[in-house]
């Protein structure tokens, strides 16, 4: 089950970093979603320390939080706005620190 799991996120956050190419900063979400993506296939083959799940999840989470904007207008609509972007980018990186504790957990 744990490599089911952890095949998932993988396959998941190369997607997501595939998708950054037209991004107006690829050049950050893309080695963001690649490092996490090697989180998730870690948790499968060799697992890391704990401390270094407890780090990823705490940078993503901490990360979302700051780049939260103030409001979330057409979050899941075409409207294209500053806030707009900033809110997919906050939810990446929680489901960044979401993947980081389900990595954990199957480790």
């Amino acid at each position: 089950m744990k490599y089911i799991v952890s095949l998932f996120l993988t396959v998941l956050f190369l997607i997501f970093a595939g998708l950054q190419y037209n991004d107006p900063d690829p050049w950050l979400w893309m080695p963001v979603y690649l490092l996490y993506a090697l989180v998730s296939l870690s948790a499968a083959f060799k697992p890391l320390h704990a401390i270094w799940y407890l780090f990823f999840f705490l940078t993503a989470a901490i990360a979302s939080w700051i780049s939260m904007p103030a409001q979330w207008e057409g979050i899941g609509t075409e409207m294209m706005n500053e806030n707009t972007e900033k809110a997919r980018e906050s939810l990446g990186l929680l489901i960044c620190a979401v993947a980081s504790l389900i990595s954990k957990r199957i480790s």
